[in-house]
């Protein structure tokens, strides 16, 4: 009988343990999914953080300057590229086409363009002062760029 209960107990253990764990991976595997994009800077940037709302405001080029820190100048990733359009749906609001009318009609209204773009978001802002843009998480090198924040992939 003592066997039995101690057997019953290690299952309960066991069972509890194995729950747990399953429970706790998803969030786990999804703080380190390789498609999260990641914001990045420039080392001359003083800012440490940005939010959503600042980061859309500066790639839709209504804020042109970093508290303190001079210029910005927003990079993005190539057009038509799935980097490109998850961080239009996620930051803009917006679909590529919609980005694209967006700017038109800005070119129109007020001589706007769109930010440049380029394929190695990573090494342009490496590069250049001042400089924003976005890289997915499995392409970001630590201290090649200042993270700014994490948005998780949606």
């Amino acid at each position: 009988r003592i066997a039995k209960e101690s057997e019953i107990m290690r299952f309960w253990a066991t069972s509890t343990i194995l729950l747990v764990a399953a429970l706790t991976l998803p969030s786990i595997a999804a703080a380190d999914d390789p498609n999260d994009i990641i914001v990045i800077a420039n080392s001359s940037v003083k800012a440490s953080s940005i939010t959503i709302d600042e980061l859309r405001d500066i790639f839709l080029k209504k804020r042109k300057s970093w508290d303190n820190s001079g210029v910005v100048k927003p990079i993005n990733a190539s057009p038509g590229s799935e980097l490109r359009e998850s961080f239009c749906k996620a930051v803009l609001k917006m679909t590529l086409e919609e980005e694209k009318r967006y700017f038109q009609e800005e070119k129109i209204k007020n001589g706007l363009t769109e930010p440049n773009y380029f394929s190695n978001t990573l090494k342009a802002v490496f590069k250049l002062r001042g400089s924003v843009s976005y890289v997915l998480r499995s392409d970001f090198k630590e201290g090649v760029a200042k993270v700014l924040l994490e948005i998780p992939a949606s």
